[in-house]
């Protein structure tokens, strides 16, 4: 069984940081509207959940070779991390990413999501080590991020629909990102602890 859930805190906050899988579903929610967009989803959490995978696949089958390899990908893992922070501290580029993506297909977000880097990040550092070594745990550990990708996904479908039409004024997106930045860095202690525990 797994022993700590603090790693909901840190996939959470990954999630939730800004990048071109949220942008995407942004764009969609205000291309096509929300209800077209709720269909890329699935499309979203099966990109992550093959990505994950794979490099979870790579990081067991390197280990008796090279055991260091997770804890190379985990110090890299946590500089990604520190690096998009503050990279994202100071960017806003939801406007210049709807008008590269006029139309979203399922398959153009399943791709997006296989290549994210934040795979990486959920496969090296954030999901507990135990999440392999049982199917439960396994299934327990993709159930979680799954009933955490919907509730992110709608928050940007919404909230990138709202700064992309301009309905709120008074919501901005670097106010965005730079909250997003701070609750990454901060959530992110879980992985850094465990990385020099």
């Amino acid at each position: 069984m797994i022993e700590s859930w603090l790693f909901v805190l840190a996939m959470m906050a990954v999630l939730m940081t800004p990048g071109p899988s949220n942008a995407l579903l942004a764009s969609s929610a205000h291309q096509q509207g929300m209800a077209k967009t709720i269909v890329l989803v699935p499309a979203e959490l099966m990109g992550y959940f093959y990505a994950i995978n794979i490099w979870a696949l790579i990081i067991h089958l390197s280990a008796p070779v090279w055991p260091n390899l997770i804890h190379i990908l985990h110090f890299l893992s946590i500089v990604y991390v520190l690096w998009l922070a503050f990279h994202l501290w100071k960017s806003a580029h939801l406007q210049q990413h709807n008008q590269k993506h006029p139309s979203i297909q399922p398959r153009e977000l399943f791709l997006t999501s296989l290549k994210n880097p934040k795979a990486i990040l959920f496969a090296a550092g954030i999901f507990p080590l135990e999440t392999w070594n049982s199917p439960l745990n396994f299934v327990m550990v993709f159930a979680v991020f799954a009933l955490v990708l919907l509730p992110v996904a709608l928050f940007w479908m919404s909230f990138g629909r709202a700064i992309l039409s301009g309905q709120n004024q008074k919501i901005k997106a670097d106010l965005l990102y730079k909250g997003s930045a701070l609750m990454l860095i901060l959530c992110m202690f879980p992985v850094v602890f465990r990385f020099f525990a």
